[in-house]
């Protein structure tokens, strides 16, 4: 998989998701089983507008030139990926959620190991 597969796949997935978040937060809330109040559906709403700006920066970056630019983005991208994934183990481990949040997860997890892999073939090619 090339670097620019791969954030052109991360920016859609991190694009939907945003919107959904933004536009029907409390049909998702409701999907993933957390209760559906005013300020959950609002928080989501934020974390939507976050992904929708994250999405945007991974489209752009996929015309990076600059090895080091997109490392940089590769390697925030991964943390990210990785504080995500601990909240939503977290989250299900004490039964928060409801089971449907592990399918995040795998795309999570998918997401962090395409970013690790694009990150040592990068090096290696950098290198």
């Amino acid at each position: 998989m090339s670097v620019k597969l791969y954030l052109t796949i991360a920016a859609i997935v991190a694009i939907l998701y945003g919107i959904a978040f933004v536009l029907i937060p409390g049909t998702i809330v409701l999907m993933f089983g957390a209760p559906p109040e005013v300020h959950v559906n609002l928080n989501l709403q934020f974390c939507g507008a976050a992904l929708l700006g994250w999405g945007v920066i991974l489209w752009f970056a996929r015309d990076f030139r600059d090895w080091q630019a997109v490392r940089g983005v590769l390697i925030g991208n991964a943390v990210g990926d990785v504080a995500l994934l601990l909240v939503n183990l977290w989250a299900t481990l004490q039964h928060f959620l409801n089971g449907l949040v592990w399918s995040s997860t795998v795309v999570t997890l998918l997401l962090l190991v395409g970013a690790l892999y694009c990150l040592s073939v990068g090096a290696r090619k950098a290198a």
